[in-house]
């Protein structure tokens, strides 16, 4: 019976140590899928801003071609349509801001700094994002330095877990009599 109990247990922390690092594998590729939308988002805001701007500039004349200086001239027509835009630019300056984060930093921390971004996230602007690409990732297989790497920490994440989780249980076994524990 201690002999099943041990393979049980061994297997118990094999399991969870793989699950975890072939979960910790995904990181760098998610982190890429992630910063790929946050681009493609803040591009397509851009475009909407710059086409509000230009029916702006067209409707009241005005020659400003600066952002924050057109939403100034803005004011003075139609404060809700200014206020509107610089929620919009703010939106689209957060999302280039959190790709640019994630863009400079080195493969290894990139999925750091995009989970740190996420975290951060004060507005609310990058929480849809992430959701959906949560939401939407398919696992892939990336043999890469990054991936190595937090395959590794969560291999050995997953074995600490997982022997803090078992270690009651193997006490428990190793406390009783030795007569008990011999029993067929």
């Amino acid at each position: 019976m201690n002999f099943l109990a041990r393979w049980l247990s061994h297997s118990l922390a094999t399991a969870l140590a793989l699950v975890l690092g072939i979960v910790a594998m995904q990181a760098p590729a998610f982190t890429r899928d992630y910063a790929g939308a946050l681009l493609q988002v803040s591009a397509e805001l851009r475009r909407d801003v710059d086409q509000r701007e230009d029916a702006a500039r067209q409707f009241y004349g005005i020659t400003i071609a600066q952002d924050d200086e057109l939403i100034k001239a803005l004011q003075a027509h139609e404060p809700s349509n200014a206020e509107s835009l610089v929620r919009s630019l703010d939106r689209v300056r957060n999302l280039q801001a959190a790709y640019d984060n994630i863009d400079k930093t080195s493969a290894l921390l990139q999925p750091l700094m995009a989970l740190r971004g996420a975290w951060d996230d004060a507005n609310g602007y990058r929480a849809a994002i992430w959701k959906t690409s949560l939401r939407t990732y398919h696992a892939q297989l990336d043999l890469g330095l990054a991936s190595a790497v937090y395959g590794l920490v969560g291999l050995m994440l997953g074995s600490l877990i997982a022997q803090l989780v078992l270690a009651p249980f193997r006490r428990g076994a190793a406390r009783r009599p030795f007569s008990a524990r011999t029993r067929w």
